[in-house]
């Protein structure tokens, strides 16, 4: 990741309050699936996975978990910093460990606002 290619720009964007799942689906099957094929988004449901997965494909399966990673300072005259945590540091051997730390944890992060921050 080339870091400073990155702008925190990037990363904003609006998204309605009512176009957040709060709580899972009762069937979790039935949750909305984005489907691409040939430059074309289409949508279905997770039961019909098996339908949009070609014979000849690898499968792999994501256990992670999402930490908020956006931090948001105000100063006394209400001008906004943000910090947007990228990574850990190397010092650490993977995420797990610089997420299990109980004191000060290094962090690689882009700063929008730094030239409001002294």
């Amino acid at each position: 990741m080339d870091v400073k290619k990155l702008r925190i720009e990037d990363y904003s964007y609006h998204l309605p309050e009512d176009r957040i799942a709060f709580h899972p689906l009762p069937r979790r099957d039935a949750s909305k699936l984005l489907v691409y094929r040939e430059g074309s988004i289409t949508d279905d449901v997770f039961t019909n996975l098996s339908k949009h997965i070609p014979a000849n494909a690898s499968v792999f399966f994501n256990q992670t978990k999402v930490i908020y990673a956006r931090l948001l300072f105000y100063k006394e005259s209400g001008a906004r910093i943000e910090l947007f945590c990228l990574e850990p540091s190397p010092v650490y051997n993977d995420m797990s460990t610089a997420m299990l730390q109980k004191r000060k944890v290094l962090w690689h992060c882009m700063v929008g606002g730094a030239s409001k921050w002294k």
